[in-house]
C-alpha cells in the first residue's frame, strides 16, 4: 500500500471516530516529501498541506500512533498555530507550548513516547489544563529562567516531535494579506467540518476552535450570503470553446483528433484601493477570487483609486501589497474593460463612496460593497449600473 493511500486509510478512521477532524483532513492536500523529518504542515499553492516522509510513516507500526500523528497536525491547523508562530519571539518555546496545547486533546494511547505533554513532565504537571498557546508559552519562559536542572529535562529543539514544526516558516513568510486570506479559508473549513459532524462538539473541541465556529455562525446570521451571490454571478457568464485533442484518435483513421468542449471564463476584477478600504476587506475578497480562479476562470485584476494603479493576471496568489490610497473613480476600470480587455463580466470590489461611472459597461457588473460601505438606501447605490451586494 502506498504512503498516501495508507494515510487516507487513517483519515477514514478519523472520519468514523471523530468526524470533525476527519472532515478537515478530507479537504487538505497531501504530499510525500523526503526532506521533512516525519510529518508536518506546509503552505503550498496558497493553502495548508499535509506533508509526510515515507520512511517515517512506514516505520510507524502501531495504527494508534498514526492516528495520533494525524490528529496532532489537524489540531495545530484548526488552532492556527502555524500562523500564530510569527508573533512569538522564541520559536522553540512556542513549538513546545503548541504541542502542550494539542496533545491534551489526543488520547494517551495515541501519543508516541516522545510526545510532549503536561503529564509526562514533572515540571509541567501543576500547570492549568485547556489553556491556549500564549499561556503555556509564558509558563515555559518563566520555567526556563529559573530552571534548576532538577527533575525532568526541558524539551530540546532536537526532539522529533518539535521537528514536525520546521516547515511552519512557510506560513511566516506570507504577507499580511495572504495570511488573512488563508486564515479565512481555514476558518470556513473548520465551520464546514463542524456542520458536517453530528457530534455535540462543545466541550470536546479546544476552546479556540469552538470560538471560531461560533463567530462564523453568528456572522452568517447577520449578513447576506454575498459569497453565494458572487459565485452564482460568476457562474452565469461562462463561455465555451472547442479544442482538438489526440488523446482519443478516430478508430477508423487512427490520426483524426477528437474534440473536447471546454468552459472558459474571462473576468475583470476591479479592486478599489482608495484609502478607505481596509486590509481585512481586501483579504476576504482575494479569498473569493481564489475560489473563482480554481474553477478555471481567467482573472484580470485592476487596482484603481482615482486612476488605475496596476493591472495584472491573477495567478493563484494574493499580492503582498496593493497600490493606491487616493480618491475613488469608478470609470477607468470600466473604460479598460470596454476598450481593451473585453471580459465576460466585471466584478467591482469597493466601499461605493464615489460618483457613479460616467460610461456604461458593455458586460454585466456585480458591485461587491464592503461592510462599512454605502447602503441600499443611498442614492449612489441606485445609480451604480448592474447588480449590487453588500458584504
Amino acid at each position: 500500500m502506498s504512503i498516501l493511500k495508507d494515510i487516507t486509510k487513517t483519515g477514514i478512521r478519523l472520519l468514523l471516530e471523530e468526524p470533525f477532524y476527519g472532515h478537515i483532513f478530507s479537504g487538505m492536500l497531501r504530499e510525500e516529501e523526503n526532506g521533512v523529518g516525519s510529518i508536518g504542515l506546509k503552505l503550498q499553492e496558497g493553502q495548508p498541506s499535509l506533508i509526510i516522509n515515507p520512511k517515517f510513516w512506514e516505520g510507524v507500526s502501531e495504527p494508534f500512533f498514526k492516528y495520533g500523528y494525524l490528529k496532532h497536525q489537524l489540531l495545530h491547523l484548526a488552532l492556527k498555530h502555524p500562523f500564530l508562530r510569527a508573533s512569538f519571539q522564541q520559536k522553540n518555546i512556542f513549538d513546545i507550548a503548541a504541542d502542550l496545547v494539542v496533545n491534551q486533546y489526543i488520547l494517551p494511547k495515541h501519543l508516541s513516547e516522545d510526545a510532549i505533554t503536561l503529564e509526562r513532565n514533572s515540571k509541567f504537571k501543576k500547570w492549568e489544563k485547556n489553556k491556549d498557546v500564549a499561556y503555556y508559552y509564558q509558563k515555559l519562559l518563566e520555567l526556563k529562567k529559573k530552571d534548576d536542572g532538577e527533575g525532568d529535562s526541558f524539551p530540546e529543539e532536537g526532539n522529533p516531535q518539535l521537528q514536525q514544526h520546521h516547515n511552519w516558516n512557510s506560513f511566516e513568510q506570507m504577507s499580511r494579506t495572504e495570511q488573512r486570506m488563508v486564515e479565512n479559508t481555514m476558518d470556513e473549513m473548520v465551520v464546514q467540518a463542524a456542520e458536517r459532524s453530528n457530534d455535540k462538539l462543545q466541550g470536546v473541541l479546544p476552546g479556540g476552535v469552538w470560538r471560531i465556529i461560533q463567530a462564523k455562525k453568528n456572522q452568517k446570521k447577520k449578513v447576506v450570503d454575498w459569497r453565494r451571490v458572487l459565485r452564482l454571478f460568476t457562474g452565469t457568464g461562462r463561455k465555451t470553446y472547442i479544442r482538438n485533442t489526440i488523446r482519443r484518435p478516430s478508430k477508423r483513421y487512427g490520426t483524426t483528433p477528437g474534440i473536447q468542449v471546454k468552459q472558459k471564463q474571462k473576468i475583470l476584477v476591479a479592486l478599489d484601493t482608495s484609502g478607505s478600504m481596509t486590509g481585512d476587506e481586501v483579504a476576504i475578497f482575494f479569498q473569493e477570487i481564489q475560489h473563482i480562479y480554481r474553477q478555471g476562470a481567467v482573472i484580470q485584476i485592476v487596482e484603481c483609486d482615482a486612476k488605475i494603479q496596476q493591472v495584472y493576471e491573477y495567478n493563484g496568489q494574493a499580492p503582498k501589497t496593493v497600490k493606491g490610497s487616493g480618491g475613488t473613480n469608478f470609470t477607468p476600470p470600466i473604460q479598460y474593460a470596454n476598450d481593451e480587455y473585453f471580459p465576460d463580466c466585471i466584478i467591482y470590489f469597493t466601499d461605493g463612496h464615489a460618483q457613479a461611472p460616467t460610461i456604461q459597461p458593455k458586460v454585466q457588473v456585480l458591485w461587491v460593497i464592503s461592510q462599512d460601505g454605502i447602503k441600499p438606501q443611498d442614492d449612489i447605490w441606485t445609480n451604480l449600473p448592474g447588480r449590487k451586494v453588500k458584504m
